[in-house]
Protein backbone atom coordinates (compact mmCIF):
# COMPACT_ATOMS: atom_id res chain seq x y z
CA UNK A 1 0.00 0.00 0.00
CA UNK A 2 2.79 2.46 0.89
CA UNK A 3 4.54 1.75 -2.38
CA UNK A 4 1.41 2.42 -4.42
CA UNK A 5 0.60 5.63 -2.53
CA UNK A 6 4.14 6.86 -3.02
CA UNK A 7 3.92 6.20 -6.76
CA UNK A 8 0.64 8.03 -6.93
CA UNK A 9 1.95 11.00 -4.96
CA UNK A 10 5.00 11.20 -7.19
CA UNK A 11 2.75 11.21 -10.23
CA UNK A 12 0.75 14.08 -8.79
CA UNK A 13 3.87 16.09 -8.06
CA UNK A 14 5.69 15.60 -11.37
CA UNK A 15 6.05 19.09 -12.80
CA UNK A 16 3.65 19.72 -15.63
CA UNK A 17 3.13 15.99 -16.25
CA UNK A 18 0.05 14.90 -14.38
CA UNK A 19 -2.82 16.47 -12.53
CA UNK A 20 -1.21 19.93 -12.63
CA UNK A 21 -3.67 22.77 -12.46
CA UNK A 22 -3.02 26.10 -14.14
CA UNK A 23 -4.98 29.24 -14.94
CA UNK A 24 -5.70 31.20 -18.07
CA UNK A 25 -6.14 34.96 -18.00
CA UNK A 26 -9.89 34.41 -18.05
CA UNK A 27 -9.66 32.54 -14.75
CA UNK A 28 -10.51 29.09 -16.14
CA UNK A 29 -8.63 26.28 -14.42
CA UNK A 30 -7.53 23.22 -16.40
CA UNK A 31 -6.38 19.93 -14.92
CA UNK A 32 -3.96 17.88 -17.01
CA UNK A 33 -4.86 14.24 -17.50
CA UNK A 34 -3.25 11.46 -15.51
CA UNK A 35 -1.40 8.71 -17.36
CA UNK A 36 -0.77 5.60 -15.26
CA UNK A 37 0.16 1.97 -15.77
CA UNK A 38 -1.65 -0.77 -13.87
CA UNK A 39 1.72 -2.28 -12.96
CA UNK A 40 2.10 0.62 -10.51
CA UNK A 41 -0.92 -0.81 -8.68
CA UNK A 42 0.34 -4.39 -8.66
CA UNK A 43 -1.39 -5.72 -11.79
CA UNK A 44 1.35 -7.56 -13.66
CA UNK A 45 0.80 -9.55 -16.86
CA UNK A 46 1.43 -13.27 -17.04
CA UNK A 47 1.84 -13.81 -13.29
CA UNK A 48 -1.28 -15.96 -12.91
CA UNK A 49 -2.78 -13.70 -10.22
CA UNK A 50 -6.18 -12.01 -10.22
CA UNK A 51 -5.71 -8.44 -11.47
CA UNK A 52 -9.30 -7.20 -11.15
CA UNK A 53 -9.05 -5.08 -8.01
CA UNK A 54 -5.73 -3.51 -8.96
CA UNK A 55 -7.06 -2.43 -12.37
CA UNK A 56 -10.24 -1.06 -10.80
CA UNK A 57 -8.22 0.86 -8.23
CA UNK A 58 -6.24 2.55 -10.98
CA UNK A 59 -9.46 3.44 -12.83
CA UNK A 60 -11.09 4.91 -9.72
CA UNK A 61 -8.10 7.05 -8.80
CA UNK A 62 -7.68 8.39 -12.34
CA UNK A 63 -11.37 9.23 -12.59
CA UNK A 64 -11.44 10.89 -9.16
CA UNK A 65 -8.42 12.99 -10.14
CA UNK A 66 -10.29 14.37 -13.14
CA UNK A 67 -9.59 11.73 -15.75
CA UNK A 68 -6.82 10.34 -17.93
CA UNK A 69 -5.45 7.06 -19.24
CA UNK A 70 -4.99 3.68 -17.58
CA UNK A 71 -2.47 1.61 -19.55
CA UNK A 72 -2.13 -2.18 -19.68
CA UNK A 73 1.04 -3.66 -21.14
CA UNK A 74 1.23 -6.65 -23.47
CA UNK A 75 0.54 -9.99 -21.87
CA UNK A 76 -2.35 -11.70 -20.11
CA UNK A 77 -4.33 -10.25 -17.19
CA UNK A 78 -6.74 -12.37 -15.15
CA UNK A 79 -10.19 -10.95 -14.45
CA UNK A 80 -12.92 -12.20 -12.10
CA UNK A 81 -16.45 -11.01 -11.27
CA UNK A 82 -16.61 -11.20 -7.46
CA UNK A 83 -19.63 -8.86 -7.16
CA UNK A 84 -21.16 -9.47 -10.59
CA UNK A 85 -18.81 -6.87 -12.12
CA UNK A 86 -15.27 -7.43 -13.34
CA UNK A 87 -13.72 -4.17 -14.54
CA UNK A 88 -15.83 -1.05 -13.99
CA UNK A 89 -14.93 2.03 -16.01
CA UNK A 90 -15.61 5.50 -14.66
CA UNK A 91 -16.00 9.05 -16.00
CA UNK A 92 -13.25 10.49 -18.20
CA UNK A 93 -11.11 7.35 -18.30
CA UNK A 94 -9.41 5.70 -21.28
CA UNK A 95 -8.48 2.04 -20.84
CA UNK A 96 -5.53 1.71 -23.20
CA UNK A 97 -4.29 -1.74 -24.22
CA UNK A 98 -1.81 -2.92 -26.81
CA UNK A 99 -2.76 -5.24 -29.64
CA UNK A 100 -1.34 -8.13 -27.63
CA UNK A 101 -2.90 -7.28 -24.27
CA UNK A 102 -5.25 -10.08 -23.22
CA UNK A 103 -8.01 -9.94 -20.60
CA UNK A 104 -8.96 -13.47 -19.59
CA UNK A 105 -12.12 -14.03 -17.55
CA UNK A 106 -12.00 -16.64 -14.83
CA UNK A 107 -14.70 -19.24 -15.67
CA UNK A 108 -17.72 -19.18 -13.37
CA UNK A 109 -21.32 -20.38 -13.16
CA UNK A 110 -23.05 -17.08 -12.40
CA UNK A 111 -26.40 -16.30 -13.97
CA UNK A 112 -25.54 -12.61 -14.25
CA UNK A 113 -22.37 -10.58 -14.56
CA UNK A 114 -20.83 -7.69 -16.47
CA UNK A 115 -17.29 -8.57 -17.45
CA UNK A 116 -16.52 -4.92 -18.30
CA UNK A 117 -19.14 -2.46 -17.06
CA UNK A 118 -19.74 1.15 -18.08
CA UNK A 119 -22.72 2.35 -16.07
CA UNK A 120 -23.92 5.95 -15.76
CA UNK A 121 -20.45 7.06 -16.93
CA UNK A 122 -19.38 9.65 -19.46
CA UNK A 123 -16.39 10.19 -21.74
CA UNK A 124 -15.07 6.63 -21.57
CA UNK A 125 -12.82 4.93 -24.14
CA UNK A 126 -11.52 1.39 -24.50
CA UNK A 127 -8.63 1.05 -26.95
CA UNK A 128 -7.01 -2.14 -28.18
CA UNK A 129 -6.76 -5.45 -26.40
CA UNK A 130 -8.28 -8.89 -26.69
CA UNK A 131 -11.14 -9.68 -24.34
CA UNK A 132 -11.95 -13.37 -23.82
CA UNK A 133 -15.16 -14.48 -22.14
CA UNK A 134 -15.93 -17.84 -20.57
CA UNK A 135 -18.62 -19.09 -22.95
CA UNK A 136 -16.86 -22.40 -23.52
CA UNK A 137 -16.40 -23.07 -19.79
CA UNK A 138 -19.43 -21.31 -18.29
CA UNK A 139 -21.18 -23.60 -15.85
CA UNK A 140 -24.75 -22.28 -16.01
CA UNK A 141 -27.51 -21.43 -18.47
CA UNK A 142 -27.33 -17.62 -18.28
CA UNK A 143 -29.23 -14.75 -19.89
CA UNK A 144 -27.19 -11.72 -18.80
CA UNK A 145 -23.46 -12.31 -18.86
CA UNK A 146 -22.16 -9.62 -21.20
CA UNK A 147 -18.56 -8.98 -22.18
CA UNK A 148 -18.90 -5.18 -22.43
CA UNK A 149 -22.08 -3.85 -20.82
CA UNK A 150 -22.85 -0.16 -21.37
CA UNK A 151 -25.86 1.31 -19.58
CA UNK A 152 -27.07 4.91 -19.18
CA UNK A 153 -23.74 6.26 -20.44
CA UNK A 154 -22.71 8.97 -22.89
CA UNK A 155 -19.70 9.56 -25.14
CA UNK A 156 -18.31 6.03 -25.07
CA UNK A 157 -15.84 4.73 -27.66
CA UNK A 158 -14.49 1.26 -28.37
CA UNK A 159 -11.61 1.26 -30.85
CA UNK A 160 -9.61 -1.70 -32.15
CA UNK A 161 -11.00 -3.98 -29.45
CA UNK A 162 -11.39 -7.72 -30.05
CA UNK A 163 -14.08 -9.53 -28.08
CA UNK A 164 -14.41 -13.31 -28.13
CA UNK A 165 -16.65 -15.93 -26.52
CA UNK A 166 -19.09 -13.79 -24.54
CA UNK A 167 -21.64 -15.92 -22.71
CA UNK A 168 -24.51 -13.63 -23.76
CA UNK A 169 -23.83 -10.41 -25.74
CA UNK A 170 -20.40 -9.26 -26.84
CA UNK A 171 -21.48 -5.61 -26.48
CA UNK A 172 -24.75 -4.63 -24.81
CA UNK A 173 -26.25 -1.11 -24.91
CA UNK A 174 -29.12 -0.46 -22.54
CA UNK A 175 -30.41 1.01 -19.31
CA UNK A 176 -30.17 -0.05 -15.68
CA UNK A 177 -33.83 0.62 -14.91
CA UNK A 178 -36.73 1.32 -17.24
CA UNK A 179 -38.49 3.53 -14.67
CA UNK A 180 -35.71 5.79 -13.32
CA UNK A 181 -34.57 9.19 -14.65
CA UNK A 182 -31.63 7.75 -16.61
CA UNK A 183 -32.43 7.24 -20.26
CA UNK A 184 -30.17 4.71 -21.85
CA UNK A 185 -27.01 5.36 -23.85
CA UNK A 186 -26.07 8.13 -26.26
CA UNK A 187 -23.12 8.88 -28.53
CA UNK A 188 -21.65 5.39 -28.64
CA UNK A 189 -18.92 4.63 -31.20
CA UNK A 190 -17.71 1.10 -31.96
CA UNK A 191 -14.88 1.39 -34.49
CA UNK A 192 -12.60 -1.20 -36.07
CA UNK A 193 -13.59 -3.81 -33.52
CA UNK A 194 -13.97 -7.57 -33.85
CA UNK A 195 -16.81 -9.28 -31.99
CA UNK A 196 -16.96 -13.04 -32.44
CA UNK A 197 -18.73 -16.15 -31.19
CA UNK A 198 -21.02 -14.51 -28.66
CA UNK A 199 -23.60 -16.78 -27.04
CA UNK A 200 -26.64 -14.63 -27.89
CA UNK A 201 -25.91 -11.55 -30.01
CA UNK A 202 -22.58 -10.05 -30.91
CA UNK A 203 -24.05 -6.55 -30.39
CA UNK A 204 -27.37 -5.99 -28.63
CA UNK A 205 -28.92 -2.50 -28.82
CA UNK A 206 -31.74 -2.23 -26.30
CA UNK A 207 -31.81 1.45 -25.27
CA UNK A 208 -29.42 3.73 -27.16
CA UNK A 209 -29.38 6.73 -29.49
CA UNK A 210 -26.67 8.16 -31.74
CA UNK A 211 -24.78 4.90 -32.19
CA UNK A 212 -22.07 4.44 -34.84
CA UNK A 213 -20.67 1.02 -35.72
CA UNK A 214 -17.86 1.56 -38.23
CA UNK A 215 -15.31 -0.75 -39.85
CA UNK A 216 -16.07 -3.73 -37.63
CA UNK A 217 -15.85 -7.48 -38.16
CA UNK A 218 -18.74 -9.32 -36.53
CA UNK A 219 -18.75 -13.10 -36.71
CA UNK A 220 -20.90 -16.12 -35.94
CA UNK A 221 -23.10 -15.44 -32.93
CA UNK A 222 -24.29 -18.82 -31.72
CA UNK A 223 -25.86 -20.24 -28.60
CA UNK A 224 -29.24 -18.84 -27.52
CA UNK A 225 -31.91 -17.10 -29.59
CA UNK A 226 -31.85 -14.88 -31.51
CA UNK A 227 -28.11 -15.31 -32.28
CA UNK A 228 -27.79 -12.15 -34.40
CA UNK A 229 -24.77 -10.16 -35.46
CA UNK A 230 -26.51 -6.91 -34.46
CA UNK A 231 -29.94 -6.96 -32.81
CA UNK A 232 -31.93 -3.76 -32.25
CA UNK A 233 -34.71 -4.70 -29.85
CA UNK A 234 -35.81 -2.42 -26.99
CA UNK A 235 -37.64 -3.72 -23.96
CA UNK A 236 -41.36 -3.88 -24.66
CA UNK A 237 -44.52 -4.37 -22.62
CA UNK A 238 -46.95 -6.36 -24.69
CA UNK A 239 -45.49 -4.76 -27.81
CA UNK A 240 -45.63 -1.22 -26.41
CA UNK A 241 -42.35 0.70 -26.35
CA UNK A 242 -41.65 3.54 -23.93
CA UNK A 243 -41.03 6.62 -26.09
CA UNK A 244 -37.55 7.37 -24.76
CA UNK A 245 -36.52 3.75 -25.37
CA UNK A 246 -37.10 3.87 -29.11
CA UNK A 247 -33.55 3.63 -30.47
CA UNK A 248 -32.70 6.40 -32.94
CA UNK A 249 -29.90 7.65 -35.18
CA UNK A 250 -28.04 4.38 -35.57
CA UNK A 251 -25.40 4.09 -38.31
CA UNK A 252 -23.78 0.80 -39.28
CA UNK A 253 -21.15 1.22 -41.99
CA UNK A 254 -18.10 -0.40 -43.54
CA UNK A 255 -18.81 -3.52 -41.49
CA UNK A 256 -18.67 -7.22 -42.35
CA UNK A 257 -21.02 -9.59 -40.57
CA UNK A 258 -20.79 -13.37 -40.90
CA UNK A 259 -23.71 -15.58 -39.86
CA UNK A 260 -23.77 -19.21 -38.78
CA UNK A 261 -26.57 -20.08 -41.21
CA UNK A 262 -29.34 -18.68 -43.42
CA UNK A 263 -33.01 -19.32 -43.97
CA UNK A 264 -34.57 -18.80 -40.53
CA UNK A 265 -37.29 -16.23 -41.26
CA UNK A 266 -38.20 -16.09 -37.56
CA UNK A 267 -35.27 -13.76 -37.01
CA UNK A 268 -32.56 -16.11 -35.77
CA UNK A 269 -29.02 -16.02 -37.12
CA UNK A 270 -29.61 -12.66 -38.84
CA UNK A 271 -26.72 -10.35 -39.65
CA UNK A 272 -28.83 -7.35 -38.61
CA UNK A 273 -32.31 -7.51 -37.14
CA UNK A 274 -34.67 -4.69 -36.09
CA UNK A 275 -37.47 -6.31 -34.14
CA UNK A 276 -40.40 -5.78 -31.84
CA UNK A 277 -40.72 -9.24 -30.27
CA UNK A 278 -44.52 -8.87 -30.29
CA UNK A 279 -44.50 -8.53 -34.06
CA UNK A 280 -45.68 -12.13 -34.24
CA UNK A 281 -48.73 -11.24 -32.13
CA UNK A 282 -49.69 -8.37 -34.42
CA UNK A 283 -48.40 -5.66 -32.05
CA UNK A 284 -45.63 -4.29 -34.19
CA UNK A 285 -44.94 -0.87 -32.67
CA UNK A 286 -41.82 0.93 -33.91
CA UNK A 287 -38.67 0.13 -31.94
CA UNK A 288 -36.08 2.15 -33.90
CA UNK A 289 -35.96 5.27 -36.06
CA UNK A 290 -33.40 6.62 -38.50
CA UNK A 291 -31.23 3.55 -38.95
CA UNK A 292 -28.68 3.63 -41.79
CA UNK A 293 -26.78 0.58 -43.05
CA UNK A 294 -24.11 1.68 -45.53
CA UNK A 295 -21.25 -0.09 -47.33
CA UNK A 296 -21.64 -3.31 -45.37
CA UNK A 297 -21.18 -6.94 -46.30
CA UNK A 298 -23.86 -9.07 -44.67
CA UNK A 299 -23.06 -12.76 -44.99
CA UNK A 300 -26.54 -14.04 -44.28
CA UNK A 301 -30.12 -12.90 -43.78
CA UNK A 302 -31.16 -9.51 -42.39
CA UNK A 303 -34.46 -7.88 -41.57
CA UNK A 304 -36.33 -4.71 -40.76
CA UNK A 305 -39.45 -5.93 -39.05
CA UNK A 306 -40.10 -2.95 -36.78
CA UNK A 307 -37.93 0.06 -37.73
CA UNK A 308 -39.00 3.41 -39.17
CA UNK A 309 -36.93 5.46 -41.64
CA UNK A 310 -34.45 2.65 -42.23
CA UNK A 311 -32.01 3.01 -45.15
CA UNK A 312 -29.99 0.18 -46.69
CA UNK A 313 -27.45 1.39 -49.26
CA UNK A 314 -24.27 0.30 -51.02
CA UNK A 315 -24.54 -3.01 -49.20
CA UNK A 316 -24.31 -6.68 -50.14
CA UNK A 317 -26.77 -9.09 -48.50
CA UNK A 318 -25.80 -12.73 -49.15
CA UNK A 319 -29.15 -14.02 -48.00
CA UNK A 320 -32.72 -12.77 -47.74
CA UNK A 321 -33.60 -9.25 -46.64
CA UNK A 322 -36.98 -9.32 -44.91
CA UNK A 323 -38.65 -5.91 -45.18
CA UNK A 324 -41.85 -5.19 -43.30
CA UNK A 325 -41.47 -1.43 -42.81
CA UNK A 326 -40.69 0.09 -46.20
CA UNK A 327 -36.91 0.18 -45.99
CA UNK A 328 -35.32 2.62 -48.43
CA UNK A 329 -32.93 0.50 -50.52
CA UNK A 330 -30.25 2.10 -52.72
CA UNK A 331 -27.50 0.49 -54.81
CA UNK A 332 -27.52 -2.85 -52.99
CA UNK A 333 -26.81 -6.43 -54.04
CA UNK A 334 -29.38 -8.62 -52.30
CA UNK A 335 -29.70 -12.35 -52.96
CA UNK A 336 -33.41 -12.21 -52.20
CA UNK A 337 -35.74 -9.40 -51.15
CA UNK A 338 -38.88 -10.43 -49.30
CA UNK A 339 -41.46 -7.70 -48.62
CA UNK A 340 -44.45 -8.47 -46.47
Amino acid sequence: MKRRNKIFEMALLTAGAVCLCFSFSGGMRVRAALDVNVSEYGALPNDGKDDTEQINRAIREVSEAGGGTVNLDSGEFNISTPIQIGIELKDNVTLNMTGSTVLRLKPNDKGYYDYIAIKNAHNVTIKGGKIYGDKKQHGKDSEDCHAVCIKDSKNVKLENVKIYDAVTDGIYLGTMNDSDNLYGCSKITIKKCTISNSGRNNIGIVDADNVTIDGCTIKKAKGKAPQCGILIEPTTNGGKVIKDQICSNITIKNTKITCVKKGDRNGQFFAIMILNPYYYAGKNNVVAKKVTIDKCNLGGDAGNYSGQKVTLKNTTVKGTFYDHKGTKIKKCKISKLYKF
